[in-house]
């Protein structure tokens, strides 16, 4: 899998949205399996609000509402099968409730 990093925005209804996802080069050649990327959210009018979670090793990824550590987010979109490398932004948006 081609590793890609990230940094889109788009304006959906009124509001700016913007993905950033950056991997980290030198970690994965030391990693014998799959790591996450060292960021990798999406934010609405310069706040937080999805986190995305995928591996470098798989397809497939989740983006849940922003929460904080040990709390339930309100809501989760799985990706299954999908490369969040390639997928369009727009394409990630349109699933999410926003």
């Amino acid at each position: 899998m081609k590793l890609i990093d990230r940094k889109e925005k788009i304006s959906v209804e009124g509001n700016i949205f913007e993905l950033t996802l950056i991997w980290n080069r030198a970690l994965l050649g030391r990693s014998a399996v799959g790591m996450p990327p060292d960021y990798a959210h999406i934010t609405k009018n310069g706040r937080n609000f999805a986190l995305i979670g995928c591996s470098s090793n798989v397809n497939g990824f989740f983006v849940e509402a922003f929460h904080l550590a040990m709390e339930t987010p309100t809501w989760r979109m799985n990706f299954n099968y999908l490369n969040i490398n390639t997928i369009p932004f727009r394409d990630i948006l349109v699933r999410l409730p926003l």
